[in-house]
């Protein structure tokens, strides 16, 4: 979406009096509280840099039980040394989460304990931080949310400050949701027919088109199955609905992308909401602030990054490899893994392959010893790594990944085509957007063998096709750092978000 020169005039000259405005008046400040997975913190957290670049006293919450991971993954000191930043804890209960437990189940058991439990302690915290306020600690003005914790709209009510919510996902795969839960009544009668045995499934049905979902062009109702493949899981549509409800009444919403990205479902979202912003990319944001120094010693990583694979890869030519990382929730069989590293093998390139310690289904990940010995010399397994990092590296080919909003987002930042091996959810739209819209990737079959990884690699990596996502991934890197130059539609947005709504006293 373009802006015209004037209206660009308009916004720096209003920037500059809010500034003004902010030093007379008591500092702002803003509470941040992600959703305690790693994939929404990591999001919040490059807001609240954003909004303590603009000035914001930042307060972050998260629970006590990643609070304490955090500090053992990044060291004691790992969340101090930036002065009107700190972080606070909330003693919420977490459910187990590990490869004995599907994603599914493990992601609703903790949503429901935040239904639950999550309201209470987050008020409480709230009078504490605004009954302690001093001249070094002002009292809080304003809340920025985790969509799915939308119950602390009832709280800034109460305190009359703006609320901003933030969705851990593009636009498409909001719409997709939201439309999905009017059809959820009728994906379950495609997947469990009662003239069944229970856990058989109808192919034909399965095999359905979903047009009527916006950024599913091509899917079929089986790219649901797994997030939709019980009765019971029926129940999360009056759950949704409610969500969406209060989602309507926040002072703002926040989609991590870009206008060009999404151009299209941005506009079938605004009208859902009282203002929709699109801020993104938020590390390329973070890159273009001329201290940025000072943020990087701060980060909320739940797992221990191996600093060992960068060095690794400095070793490697330019364009060599194939990386490869599921994200921290995302779970594979035993079969599964055994194929995936067949393939990586027989295509003969260098890759490096994240395989989490509960990355397989109710067992541990052990590679076959005749892969490792085979790959030793063009292969780097490890346990986590600094993701951006390997992206932006010039030795990265190409990235096979679930397709999670985040992945997504710092792929296209990078200018790195993506093989696309969607696992839950909105991954599927996200996979879609990439292969059929955005140019960028290919799929890879949900029952994959080693012989579609071993083409897919190759293709992707020196094939016709690999040229083409390469070319379409550096066009859709080159748009997005458009849109977070000063002129640019993301820092128009972040601009609006501070200045038209988090200082503003309109509820």
């Amino acid at each position: 979406m373009g802006y015209s020169a004037s209206l660009l005039a308009t916004c720096k000259l209003q920037e500059k009096s809010d500034i003004l405005r902010m030093e007379i008046q008591p500092q702002p400040h803003v509470v941040c509280v992600p959703f305690p997975l790693q994939g929404h913190i990591i999001p919040m957290l490059k807001l609240a840099k954003l909004l303590h670049h603009k000035g914001f006293f930042v307060t972050l919450v998260n629970t006590e039980a990643n609070h304490n991971r955090i500090l053992e993954s990044r060291g004691i000191n790992a969340l101090d040394g930036l002065p009107d930043f700190r972080f606070v804890t909330l003693p919420l209960q977490q459910p187990p989460s590990n490869s004995h437990t599907s994603l599914a189940l493990s992601f609703l058991a903790l949503r429901e304990i935040c239904r639950k439990d999550f309201l209470p302690l987050f008020r409480d915290l709230i009078t504490k931080l605004n009954h302690t306020s001093s001249s070094s600690t002002p009292p809080v003005t304003c809340l920025l949310s985790d969509a799915i914790l939308s119950y602390t709209l009832s709280l800034s009510q109460e305190l009359q400050i703006p609320n901003v919510l933030l969705w851990n996902m593009g636009a498409s795969g909001f719409l997709s949701f939201k439309h999905s839960r009017d059809q959820i009544k009728q994906c379950l009668a495609f997947l469990k027919d009662p003239s069944k045995k229970p856990g058989e499934e109808d192919k034909k049905n399965l095999d359905n088109m979903m047009e009527w979902i916006p950024g599913m062009k091509g899917a079929q109702v089986r790219d649901l199955a797994k997030f939709f493949k019980n009765r019971d899981q029926g129940s999360m549509s009056d759950s949704g609905d409610s969500e969406l409800i209060r989602a309507s009444q926040a002072s703002a919403v926040i989609f991590h992308t870009f206008d060009t990205l999404e151009t299209e479902a941005l506009k079938t979202v605004s009208p859902m909401f009282k203002r929709v912003l699109s801020i993104g990319p938020l590390q390329s944001l973070l890159d273009n602030i001329s201290d940025d120094d000072k943020y990087d010693s701060i980060e909320c990583n739940l797992w221990n990054e191996e600093a060992e694979c960068i060095k690794w890869l400095d070793s490697k030519e330019p364009n060599s490899v194939v990386y490869i990382n599921f994200g921290t929730t995302t779970v594979i069989t035993m079969e599964q893994l055994v194929e995936l590293a067949w393939g990586l093998a027989n295509s003969k390139h260098n890759f490096l392959w994240i395989t989490r310690p509960d990355l397989i289904m109710g067992d541990s990940a052990v590679l076959p010893p005749q892969f490792l010995t085979e790959t030793k010399e063009r292969g780097f397994i490890g346990s986590w790594c600094p993701q951006e990092q390997v992206l932006n590296h010039p030795s990265t080919g190409v990235f096979l990944t679930h397709c999670g909003w985040n992945s997504i987002v710092e792929t296209i930042s990078a200018g790195i085509p993506v093989i696309c091996w969607p696992f839950f959810g909105e991954h599927f739209v996200n996979c879609r957007k990439s292969c059929n819209e955005w140019g960028i990737g290919v799929e890879l079959s949900s029952n994959f063998q080693r012989d579609e990884v071993d083409k897919l690699v190759k293709e992707s990596m020196s094939g016709d096709i690999g040229r083409n996502m390469k070319g379409k991934a550096m066009e859709w890197k080159k748009i997005a750092q458009e849109a977070v130059t000063v002129n640019g539609s993301s820092s128009f947005n972040l601009n609006n978000l501070v200045n038209q709504v988090l200082l503003s006293n309109n509820i």
